[in-house]
């Protein structure tokens, strides 16, 4: 304004009309507009001639507006899980609030309040600032289906499954730890209380080279390769050796015996000649006058006089003939399946492996004893798998001995899955043997270890059953994020179940315990070197008094028994009592203990 009245001063010399004019419009509009007289005179158009070229009708808006209450909004969630989308169509109409921007009667946007949002948003998303079309097509769909609150109610949603499965993963390790480490001292328990255990087995190769061998490391192959090696042809060869050898065998045992007796015949036969000389000669000196030496009568044995014990006779007499309890221990059997491979029989039949093997050597065994006529030869036992096998009937009829843990109903109820031994039972193998581990199965039977973790539990609520358990990567319900799953892993180790031991007998604890008037567990027997100690106990015994167990009488001191020991053995230093020795002392002639 400064410049243009500069201007008109000096192009017009002062004119008090212009000055006059130009004064009332500022006061009218506070000099924000400028007038037509000021712009042609600084050579500028004014924008005041752009309301003339607007014409004389007002704006009309392309697509008509309703009151915001009557626009009904519903929960489309359900729609979307069930479909998988929420069908839309074009908003015909657009509400008074939150819908497409105001604007004036000449055609431009009102600059109001939502025309500049609070929130941090791209502004190519926001309604008030979109076309007719945009509003049509996008704005107004998504309004009708309260997409906001939608997404809103996801991602509340979205937090409290992952808090769900924090818990649960949380939970879930836990009481596995709880019961993995309950599981431990139930077997320290047991390891503590039992005379014998199986340990971990081992190749033989580990103990010498010699069995670097194929059939010496047929019992530490799995089952999958024993079914290509041992197959049904190669198994009844086997055996078929096995009767062939177990037949030449027992005709050798049978002529050894058929030898032995023509032994005792002809040693019989020599004797009978010998006493027929000896009756021969006796009738000679009967007929010489000479006289006669008395003899057994005949069908007698002659026995020689000594004065040997009974067992020196027994040791003198020549040893039987010993049948092996197992004839297929014999080195002619080495390297069959069924002598020496009974580990890998029971790893290719689970339950009823062993079984076969024993019994077969147990029938082969029976067909080696000599004698004529021959018995027959082994027959191939049955095998018996499926529920009918060892194993099977075990994991149906047995009890376990399991500990409690110290976990909550409410914390076991929100759990993946357990290590409890209950759940180990469907999937562990039978010990057959005392001190003998039993083969581990195969592959894809064994449990596997899934993956608890926040991120692979929401991909899969379904696996939250509290007892879930898998032996193949296929048996997972399916769902649409499958695929990005973590794989759940194989264990290095099996389950075992043994019988369990008996209870061991309790520590001493105390001297003495009584039990129903009558000393039980660790009692005190008759000494010399404390005889207070005994006459104590024998006067609590007589007047009737029982003293709990786990506690002394109180005129039971330890110090007491000390003193009565110290001066029992300074007595024995003066006395003419002999030291006091152990059992192979050499016994002394002097002395005597009274």
């Amino acid at each position: 304004l400064r410049c243009g009245l500069a201007l008109s001063l000096s192009l017009g010399g002062g004119c008090s009309g212009a000055m006059a004019t130009m004064l009332t419009l500022m006061n009218q509009d506070d000099g924000a507009r400028r007038v037509d007289i000021i712009g042609l005179e600084c050579g500028e158009q004014s924008p005041a001639h752009a309301l003339s070229a607007l014409g004389s009708t007002t704006f009309q808006e392309p697509i008509s507006r309703q009151v915001a209450e009557t626009h009904l909004v519903e929960d489309r969630r359900a729609e979307r899980e069930r479909r998988g989308h929420v069908k839309w169509s074009k908003e015909p109409v657009v509400p008074d609030v939150g819908g497409l921007g105001w604007r004036t009667k000449t055609g431009h946007l009102l600059k109001n309040q939502s025309y500049y949002p609070q929130v941090s948003k791209n502004l190519w998303d926001h309604p008030t600032l979109a076309g007719v079309n945009t509003w049509k097509e996008w704005h107004g769909p998504r309004m009708r289906a309260d997409a906001e609150i939608m997404e809103r109610l996801d991602r509340f949603d979205e937090e409290m499954d992952q808090w769900e499965a924090k818990k649960t993963f949380v939970n879930t390790t836990r009481v596995q730890t709880l019961d993995r480490f309950y599981g431990q001292k139930n077997q320290r328990s047991q390891l503590q209380s039992s005379s014998s255990w199986a340990p971990h087995r081992h190749a033989r190769r580990e103990v010498h080279s010699s069995y670097e061998t194929f059939d010496g490391t047929l019992d530490e192959k799995p089952s999958k390769v024993l079914k290509k090696v041992l197959t049904e042809k190669v198994l009844k060869n086997d055996r078929e050796a096995i009767r062939q050898i177990t037949t030449r065998m027992q005709n050798e045992e049978t002529w050894k015996q058929v030898f032995k007796q023509m032994e005792q015949e002809r040693r019989s036969d020599l004797r009978a000649d010998l006493q027929q000389r000896q009756a021969h000669t006796d009738r000679l000196m009967q007929l010489a006058g000479q006289p006669v030496r008395t003899h057994l009568p005949p069908g007698q044995v002659h026995k020689s006089m000594n004065n040997c014990s009974t067992r020196t006779e027994e040791l003198a007499k020549p040893r039987r003939a010993s049948l092996p309890k197992d004839v297929t221990a014999r080195t002619d059997f080495r390297g069959l399946v069924h002598a020496d491979n009974e580990h890998a029989l029971e790893a290719l039949f689970p339950g009823a492996g062993h079984e076969l093997s024993v019994e077969f050597r147990a029938r082969a065994t029976a067909s080696s004893q000599p004698g004529w006529p021959p018995p027959p030869a082994a027959e191939t036992p049955r095998v018996v798998t499926g529920k009918g096998s060892r194993e099977a009937k075990l994991k149906k009829e047995a009890s376990l001995t399991t500990l409690s843990i110290p976990a909550s109903s409410q914390r076991i109820e929100k759990l993946g899955t357990r290590n409890n031994p209950e759940q180990l039972k469907q999937h562990s193998k039978a010990q057959f043997l005392p001190v003998v581990a039993p083969p581990p199965p195969d592959q894809s039977v064994t449990l596997l270890d899934e993956d608890w973790s926040p991120a692979a539990t929401m991909r899969d609520r379904r696996k939250v059953t509290g007892d879930f358990a898998r032996t193949s990567h296929c048996s997972s319900p399916m769902s649409p994020a499958v695929e990005s799953l973590p794989p759940p892993r194989r264990s290095t180790v099996y389950p075992m179940m043994a019988p369990t031991s008996p209870s061991s007998p309790e520590p001493c604890r105390s001297l003495l315990r009584r039990s129903s008037g009558s000393t039980a567990g660790c009692t005190l027997g008759s000494s010399a070197s404390a005889p207070s100690l005994l006459s104590s106990v024998r006067s609590e015994s007589s007047s009737g008094r029982q003293q709990p167990a786990g506690k002394l009488p109180a005129q039971i001191k330890t110090a007491s028994v000390c003193e009565e020991l110290d001066a029992f053995e300074a007595q024995a230093r003066t006395s003419s009592v002999a030291r006091i020795s152990n059992f192979f002392g050499t016994p002394r002639a002097k002395g005597q203990f009274k």
